[in-house]
């Protein structure tokens, strides 16, 4: 429908080259649907043919057309033209019958149908002959152990007996969960009412059957004693490209709606499937300068999106009193920069003495992998974990956490982070609540943008429950009791303060040392990669696994800070 809108401000105020427009061709459960409009007062009739020049068998269904009439001035109407058949529809063409002549109409493409928004919206319209039903399965996503099929239905929610078929009717999915939208496509192709604003939808089916036919599956229901069965145009594997799957998943779930955030668990599971638990990566090190046999300390830097800081770091750390014996490695997260990387790790090797390496993982694995990826790497006894957009403020930072870090019952130590006006970004971290996501806990940065004179801190250093891991230091041997970071914790959210809890459970003591003090440019180690909503949802969905884990434990610490 927005195709037609815009095609419709396009006729106004000229003549038309044509007095119809054809404005999609969608694959159905029997054959095609052809969607458009004409001019009344123009077109007297129209017929589809097939290769051999044969008027095809079809349904018409009329549509009313009232956009296109107020727009242009003119009477139309619209159609949708139904043809039952298994060959390709571009073997078909569609003539409309005018005075000036009959005049065939270009079909448009059927090969893009992926979900919006990742492409424009396409409304498909799969009319069963005997319930009169219109449906769309645009894709699934195929998991280890799970469907998740997006699409719509006009079926007011009446739809019962949800399965998944293949192409001889056998059941290879069962139902286990849905949730209902809303798609504005759909109530702009079929009008504003209560069975297009509930047309959209995600169901969840559990895999029943390891095989499958051909990769060919049917969404199966029941609709006035009906049995429906409409085909899935897409079918993707979760983890062939995880961000994309991730972005068909979550950009439609709103998880502040109370109806919405309910069905998390659904969307974890599929989540799950598309990041799993025991995925690793392969990982190829290179080594620039004298890298040190012995270090006294391995500092441990992921790159994703951006890697431009690399440059000012190394100069920086050039610069730090252990700079001689520390061993740098960045760990380079992201494929797609990975030759861009060593182009400048190149350069950089001839401009800066400091030894360091390069890490490049075979596919992206996320902040908390790479760190666990990183330290497997580290030859230090001790480990700093710094992200590629912390700038040290003064020569001595290294040392201090160091020295901290020694401690018998040190476990994580951090630093104080400022931005770069110098006020507060990060003076340690405790549990707050969200209006929007009420019953949760996120991470919250006390007196986040103060000038750092009012602080009400005035040890330099002193015990602190959560740290970011912007920066923080800590023994390698610690690290690896805790089993690094925990995998569970999509792409890099919470499971910084999933290890600080972890470290409290071992009986050490997290500090940090307001002495010490680095710029943290916040989030812009990843400006470059696109935000976007799923982004955030996955965020929520660590949020809420974070809070099962250890919601009686953050309260605690929010009646102990009271």
């Amino acid at each position: 429908m927005k195709k037609v809108k815009s095609l419709v401000k396009k006729l106004i105020g000229r003549s038309h080259s044509a007095p119809f427009t054809i404005d999609l061709v969608q694959r159905t459960a029997a054959g095609y649907c052809i969607i458009g409009w004409y001019f009344t007062a123009d077109v007297k009739g129209f017929h589809l043919t097939d290769a051999n020049g044969n008027k095809a068998t079809t349904t018409l269904i009329n549509v009313n057309r009232d956009d296109v009439i107020k727009a242009t001035g003119k009477k139309a109407a619209g159609f949708e033209l139904h043809v039952s058949t298994t060959e390709s529809i571009h073997s078909f063409r569609l003539t409309f019958e005018t005075a000036n002549g009959n005049l065939t109409a270009p079909l448009p493409s059927t090969d893009d149908s992926q979900f919006p928004p990742l492409t424009q919206s396409k409304i498909t319209s799969a009319t069963d002959s005997k319930s009169n039903i219109k449906a769309s399965c645009e894709f699934a996503i195929e998991t280890a152990t799970h469907y998740l099929v997006a699409g719509w239905v006009l079926d007011e929610k009446k739809a019962t007996d949800f399965q998944l078929e293949d192409k001889s009717g056998n059941v290879v999915g069962e139902y286990k969960d849905s949730l209902r939208i809303q798609r504005k496509d759909v109530i702009d192709a079929f009008g504003d009412n209560s069975a297009s604003r509930s047309a959209g939808f995600y169901y969840l089916f559990e895999k029943c059957s390891s095989d499958k036919e051909e990769d060919t599956l049917f969404f199966a229901f029941n609709f006035k004693s009906n049995n429906v069965t409409v085909p899935i145009d897409n079918i993707y594997s979760a983890t062939q490209d995880p961000s994309t799957n991730a972005k068909r998943l979550l950009n439609h779930w709103h998880p502040n709606a109370p109806s919405h955030l309910k069905k998390a668990p659904m969307y974890a599971c599929v989540l799950d499937g598309i990041f799993p638990v025991d995925a690793t990566a392969s990982a190829i090190r290179h080594d620039f300068n004298s890298v040190p046999k012995n270090p006294e300390v391995s500092l441990i830097i992921p790159l994703y999106g951006r890697y431009d800081f690399m440059r000012y770091q190394v100069s920086h750390f050039g610069r730090t009193k252990t700079a001689e014996n520390c061993e740098l490695i960045y760990v380079v997260d992201d494929p797609k920069i990975a030759a861009p990387v060593m182009k400048l790790a190149r350069e950089m090797e001839l401009v800066s003495p400091q030894p360091f390496s390069v890490l490049q993982l075979s596919k992206n694995v996320g902040f908390g992998k790479a760190n666990n990826i990183g330290v497997k790497h580290a030859n230090a006894d001790i480990v700093a974990l710094v992200n590629s957009d912390i700038m040290p403020k003064t020569s001595d930072w290294l040392e201090k956490l160091c020295n901290t870090a020694k401690q018998d019952d040190a476990g994580i130590v951090g630093a104080r982070l400022l931005f770069e006006d110098e006020s507060i970004q990060h003076d340690g971290m405790a549990p707050m609540k969200i209006t929007e996501y009420p019953g949760l806990l996120f991470n919250d940065h006390p007196r986040k943008g103060w000038p750092k004179e009012l602080s009400p801190y005035e040890k330099s250093v002193e015990p602190c429950p959560l740290i970011t891991a912007a920066c923080w230091v800590m023994k390698k041997s610690l690290f690896n009791e805790l089993g690094g970071f925990a995998p569970e914790y999509v792409l890099g959210d919470f499971e910084d303060s999933d290890m600080c809890l972890r470290m409290l459970e071992l009986g050490k003591t997290n500090f940090i040392r307001r002495d010490v003090e680095l710029y943290h440019l916040e989030r812009q180690s990843q400006n470059l990669v696109e935000p976007g909503k799923w982004k955030h949802n996955i965020t929520i969905l660590n949020a809420i696994h974070f809070n099962n884990k250890w919601k009686a434990t953050l309260e605690k610490m929010q009646e102990a800070d009271a």
